[in-house]
């Protein structure tokens, strides 16, 4: 098997070990930061800048490879641009070397020009369909993750959906918590959530918080939710976020085009600590996980009933009927 990494050393070592990662990355649709890819593959983001020189060494790899085995691949897309600058959400001008420009170009190109040239580059890295067999000529195996087997998981999640009727106190108490003090799971809001709000589709979210830019939805796990229950969590997340999209375009096709910019975003929030493998499976599906959450002894839950559905079910005069009540789970 040709090596197509020239040379020895720490880049070569580097620029090998990346694009496993990077091939996870574009077939999860996901950019990252040159910071996080220092994390991933040497446990430290003070290595982000000198993994510039190992992703340059995987560039000319690909360019390579392209040339000794065209009509198999195609025109490979430069997989290492999927790392970007923090800050502007591009990488480096030098790197777009690799999609024909010159430095000479790129540095007198607009904000806006180099968003649109970097958005299109990424477009083309997510929709190339043969990444495996890229890494399979490259002699590179693909990411895997330790995660329960479907087979074993399923009878267990069957077994919660049978009693789901109620979550348990412990639950109530952390859903009501989160509702409250949204900033401790990093939701900027000024007012309560909603807890148990209705949607279009039959779902409820255990916490939701919307105004007319923002609809974000909350899905709450206890501290003793077991293996199975996390796992549903996560995809009960990725269901929210196409249902939730898909109603606030029912919504804006209904006349409401104020909230065709709304952009809707789904937080897991965990009493539990997530298993490493589960949140790295749930970063690839773009779901934000807030983990090991605790409801402080001292806090004492007040209950207002959810005025949105409410007044959708009942009209617009139940909402003057609901008055906030606290919940003593002492009693």
């Amino acid at each position: 098997m040709s090596d197509y990494f020239a040379g020895s050393g720490w880049s070569q070592t580097y620029a090998k070990k990346a694009v496993p990662v990077l091939v996870n990355l574009a077939e999860s649709h996901r950019a990252t930061a040159y910071t996080e890819l220092a994390k991933i593959l040497l446990g430290d983001k003070k290595y982000g800048h000198p993994l510039m020189s190992a992703l340059g060494r995987l560039g000319h790899a690909l360019e390579s490879l392209n040339e000794a085995q065209p009509q198999k691949f195609g025109e490979i897309p430069p997989i290492q641009l999927l790392v970007c600058n923090q800050r502007t959400g591009r990488p480096g001008n030098l790197g777009l070397n690799f999609l024909g420009y010159k430095k000479s170009e790129t540095d007198k190109m607009s904000k806006a020009l180099l968003d649109t040239v970097v958005s299109r580059a990424h477009q083309n890295i997510f929709e190339y369909p043969r990444w495996q067999h890229v890494l399979k000529a490259l002699g590179l195996k693909p990411v895997t993750l330790k995660l329960p087997t479907p087979e074993s998981i399923l009878p267990k999640i069957r077994e919660l959906e049978r009693h789901s009727t109620g979550e348990g106190a412990e639950h109530e108490r952390l859903k009501l918590f989160l509702a409250q003090k949204p900033k401790r799971i990093g939701i900027q809001w000024r007012s309560h959530g909603d807890t148990e709000y209705f949607l279009l589709s039959g779902d409820r979210l255990d916490i939701s918080f919307r105004d007319d830019r923002r609809w974000i939805a909350v899905e709450v796990k206890g501290k003793h939710s077991p293996l199975a229950d996390l796992v549903r969590g996560i995809f009960q997340c990725v269901k929210y976020k196409v249902i939730l999209a898909t109603q606030l375009r029912y919504e804006a096709l209904g006349g409401q085009a104020h909230l065709q910019r709304t952009i809707p975003r789904v937080v897991l929030a965990c009493g539990a600590p997530l298993p490493t493998e589960l949140l790295t499976f749930a970063k690839s599906l773009d779901i934000e996980v807030k983990s090991g959450i605790l409801v402080p002894e001292n806090f004492v839950p007040m209950r207002a009933t959810n005025l949105h559905n409410v007044a959708a079910i009942r009209g617009d005069e139940a909402s003057q009927e609901c008055e906030p009540r606290l919940l003593d789970y002492n009693s």
